[in-house]
């Protein structure tokens, strides 16, 4: 989306977080919000230990319940997130986040009961819904709009590296090192603290005064969620998101069961190491969707975005036929190009897009728009568990087509208006 121009106007040294710089911010935001990941994911990492725990005495639905719970008060916790972080500023919320999923994490360590257990779930759902939204906010606060989409695609990085290393570094401490599922959670919670110690020290000391995301506030500013409510623009983006984060969502959770799936032939250990080129793919995709739209496409977001999730419909689409051929580098193609194309079009919308829509009221619309993309999401962990095979892979892709439908008219008015901007007067 095209900033205004009093955005494009502002000196870069007259933003509040001038006392350090720029790359640092990225530095230390990414760093909080991968860390954010281990909490997440310390309950997926201990329910092989949890299921095997005769004093819970836990069943599968039981877990399922619980991921909804966590998956619901996440969604829900967004719209909040985003008044917060005007309020407090958004490295105060960092902070709060880092501790509150720490110790939601370390009272997971000592779940006596699964009434206790499924209670700590929906803290940590509270706690994790804190993140993007202050990260983003603080991002784009000291970013300039001509490198937005760069600074943005890396920090987006950030929840691909914590969705890849939080499973494998919890599931050796508890089951290697230590010997007991409980390890996973309590290490998790001493990473947190730490991390958010860290970033108390580094950022927060410096903190933007509450509500000045980077230009000075007028009189008509008191309601700033009000106004974004009002953009129909933050609404195209909110169902777009909406409509392909469950893709997201169905990957993560599902990937080594569908590959699994597709080739049956491999072993449950092949599976999942394939499964992990989706995460691998999706490091480098919002760094090349960010990079492009900053160089190639003058600071518009929303025409890669679109482009990337036209591809990411076709390579859902081809995953039957590359599964059906039974070789496994054909799937392990189509892997890398999903990752690459959906995670370059999630971190286009929900990230740079979504804060430049909000202009000074970032925060608040990208809560909105992540937030309502997060209810969708529910489903990726619902309809793989009723659909299999070809039929899900084009529901999945029906789903993307109709987001990049919505994106169109979008990037079309994000040209004209990049078109004008370049008249001369």
């Amino acid at each position: 989306m095209q900033p205004s121009r009093t955005e494009q106007s502002t000196p870069i040294r007259q933003l509040p977080t001038r006392a350090i710089s720029p790359g640092h911010v990225l530095i230390a935001n990414w760093l909080a919000y991968a860390t954010l990941y281990f909490p997440r994911l310390a309950f997926a990492a201990s329910k092989l230990g949890l299921l095997a725990d005769p004093s819970l005495s836990l069943t599968r639905s039981f877990l399922g319940v619980a991921d909804a719970s966590f998956l619901t008060v996440y969604a829900a916790g967004q719209f909040v997130s985003g008044t917060l972080a005007e309020r407090i500023g958004p490295r105060r919320l960092v902070v709060l986040g880092l501790f509150s999923a720490g110790l939601a994490a370390g009272a997971l360590a000592l779940a006596p009961e699964p009434w206790f257990l499924l209670a700590v779930i929906v803290l940590q759902g509270a706690a994790q819904s804190t993140g993007w939204v202050a990260v983003c906010s603080d991002v784009a606060r000291s970013t300039p709009v001509e490198r937005r989409g760069t600074v943005f695609g890396l920090l987006s990085t950030s929840y691909a590296f914590g969705a890849l290393a939080a499973p494998v570094f919890l599931g050796w401490i508890a089951y290697s090192l230590i010997g007991n599922w409980r390890a996973a959670p309590a290490a998790s919670t001493l990473l947190a603290v730490t991390v958010a110690a860290l970033y108390g020290w580094w950022l927060a000391a410096r903190q933007q005064p509450p509500g000045q995301p980077g230009q000075q506030r007028d009189s008509a500013s008191a309601d700033p969620r009000r106004r974004v409510v009002r953009n129909p623009t933050v609404w195209m983006l909110s169902l777009a998101d909406f409509l392909f984060k469950p893709v997201i969502y169905a990957t993560v959770f599902w990937t080594p069961v569908l590959v699994r799936d597709a080739l049956p032939q491999l072993t449950p250990t092949a599976a999942t190491a394939l499964a992990g080129l989706l995460g691998l793919a999706g490091l480098a995709g919002p760094v090349v969707a960010g990079t492009l739209s900053d160089r190639f496409f003058a600071a518009r977001r929303l025409l890669p975005a679109s482009l990337a999730l036209f591809g990411c419909a076709v390579t859902l689409s081809l995953f039957p036929l590359a599964a059906s051929t039974g070789h496994w580098w054909l799937v392990a193609i189509d892997l890398l190009v999903l990752g690459v194309t959906l995670y370059a079009a999630e971190s286009l919308v929900v990230g740079v897009a979504a804060a430049e829509a909000g202009g000074r009221d970032a925060a608040v619309t990208v809560g909105i728009v992540n937030g309502v993309g997060s209810v969708g999401g529910i489903l990726g962990g619902l309809v793989p568990g009723l659909l299999i095979g070809t039929p899900l892979f084009l529901a999945l892709a029906a789903m993307t087509l109709v987001a990049w439908f919505l994106l169109l008219p979008l990037a079309r008015r994000e040209r004209v208006k990049s078109l004008a901007s370049f008249e001369p007067r």
